[in-house]
């Protein structure tokens, strides 16, 4: 991150020096790893301009608005929407779809041109989604991919695809959501576009998509190539996800060893970047998968433990079926009493 600008900005300095000293930070502390103290004295010196990305990690550390810097110098139209975009994307990696929609609602303002209104459309058309309103998404995605070009934004598009894919899925259209997970595969083949993180969840969720439709094989080969991808480039999330899917694929094929067995990997994974929603279906999952296999013990001892974190978590509903499992176990075991106490206790959860 370095200056885009030499042209003195003495009002962005004087705010930047202000700050700082507000927090009691030196000018080191400020820079951190991204940026330098050297650079920090230019910017307070007002000999250069900070960057859009080094304005908004400068305002991130000193707890203040991009416009408390801004002052009486504002951004030229096309950095301040740059800023905006760049806040709503990170606001959605967080998943925090209050401040997408705030940053897409301040970026449109700008008046962006059409590529850049479909990247906000985009995060928009995420949000919407997250909220549950599928139609108001696909309503943001069909008019984002209006506005540009397949082969020049092919990026933009892929991403786009795979968001109208998933809204699909969600509303179990299986056969059209994989349509458009392959149209968004393709894109990225097609025009070479290199981002492993977007085609493993692309492949995630065409794998899912296949499973759905009884496409086994499709969907095993799906999550495998998904999975190469993940381990290579860290994504943990989605190396899970994709070792959740070949579980439950080798799981409806009879497979219930090689199920067990991806199961523990996926909880492993999501463990360690403590996703406590798909761990627990993971345990109840693998607590199922035990029973069916005729593992009583094992399957007691997982239901236990996804009782136990269910209920440390606040998620009464995984708390009720890992209860069932229990039930299921106790009568396994000739327990009819411990069955029914353990059903009742699993109906007030």
């Amino acid at each position: 991150m370095g200056s885009i600008e030499t042209a003195p900005t003495p009002g962005l300095g004087d705010r930047v020096r202000s700050a700082r000293r507000e927090r009691g930070m030196s000018q080191a502390q400020l820079a951190g790893d991204e940026l330098t103290k050297g650079f920090i004295s230019q910017v307070e010196s007002g000999l250069v301009r900070p960057s859009v990305r080094s304005l908004q990690v400068i305002a991130l550390r000193l707890g203040k608005s991009l416009d408390y810097f801004l002052g009486d110098a504002p951004l030229a139209a096309e950095k301040r929407l740059a800023f905006h975009r760049i806040a709503g994307e990170a606001a959605a990696e967080r998943r925090d779809w209050t401040a997408v929609r705030s940053e897409v609602e301040a970026g449109l303002g700008c008046a962006p041109p059409k590529r850049e209104r479909a990247g906000l459309l985009r995060l928009l058309a995420q949000a919407e989604l997250a909220a549950g309103h599928r139609e108001v998404a696909f309503d943001r995605i069909a008019e984002a991919l209006s506005l540009i070009d397949a082969a020049a934004d092919a990026p933009e598009t892929a991403q786009l695809l795979y968001l109208r894919g998933v809204a699909y899925g969600q509303l179990n259209q299986h056969l059209t959501a994989a349509e458009a997970l392959e149209q968004a595969r393709d894109t990225m083949e097609r025009h070479e576009v290199i981002d492993p993180r977007l085609l493993s969840r692309i492949l995630v969720a065409l794998g899912t998509a296949y499973r759905r439709l009884a496409r086994t094989a499709k969907a095993m080969q799906t999550y495998a190539s998904a999975l190469d991808l993940a381990t290579a480039s860290n994504e943990l999330r989605v190396a899970a996800q994709g070792y959740m899917g070949v579980a439950v694929s080798l799981y409806d094929a009879g497979e219930l060893d090689a199920a067990i067995n991806n199961y523990r990997r996926a909880l492993d994974l999501f463990s360690r970047i403590e996703d406590r929603a798909f761990e627990l279906s993971v345990l109840h999952s693998l607590a199922s998968v035990h029973f069916e296999g005729g593992a009583i013990e094992e399957a007691r001892e997982v239901a236990e433990r996804c009782v136990a974190l269910a209920r440390s978590s606040g998620d009464p509903r995984t708390e009720a079926i890992a209860e069932v499992i229990l039930a299921r176990v106790a009568l396994a075991k000739d327990d009819p009493e411990g069955a029914l106490a353990i059903a009742k206790r699993a109906e007030k959860a």
